[in-house]
């Protein structure tokens, strides 16, 4: 007696790395959950180092990460984030889009509000930045 068994397959979803750089010196770093060949989301926890930032008192750098997912739609992601500090609010903006295959992203990335008591006034402008895949 022969017997098959009809098991669906399902396309079981891959977190994936990706970092890279924007025009300066800043760095950019997130995850991405890939299913068949498409990015569905970018996780928590979207990364950004060394941004130049111009602020009142003169230019420094601010790192920062998004602490909520963002929602991939036709290859095209964005988020916004705001925290309060102790001389008022910083607010985050980034957007992005993979490429055909998933393997490479790119965007822009833009910071502003009062960072400190030496740092008022601050704001990157908006800053572009590319990424690649890395390998796990």
């Amino acid at each position: 007696m022969v017997v098959a068994l009809a098991m669906p397959i399902t396309a079981a979803a891959a977190i994936r790395h990706f970092q890279g750089r924007d025009r300066d010196a800043g760095t950019v770093s997130f995850n991405a959950r890939i299913k068949p060949g498409h990015a569905r989301r970018v996780a928590v926890g979207f990364t950004w180092k060394n941004l130049p930032v111009r602020c009142h008192e003169g230019w420094t750098d601010t790192d920062g990460s998004f602490t909520r997912s963002m929602r991939v739609r036709h290859r095209r992601f964005h988020g916004t984030g705001r925290m309060r500090t102790q001389v008022g609010q910083v607010a985050a903006r980034v957007t992005g889009r993979f490429t055909s295959h998933g393997k490479k992203a790119h965007g822009t990335i833009r910071v502003h509000g009062d960072f400190s008591a030496g740092a008022t006034k601050c704001d990157t402008g908006r800053d572009h930045w590319k990424a690649h895949r890395v390998a796990a």
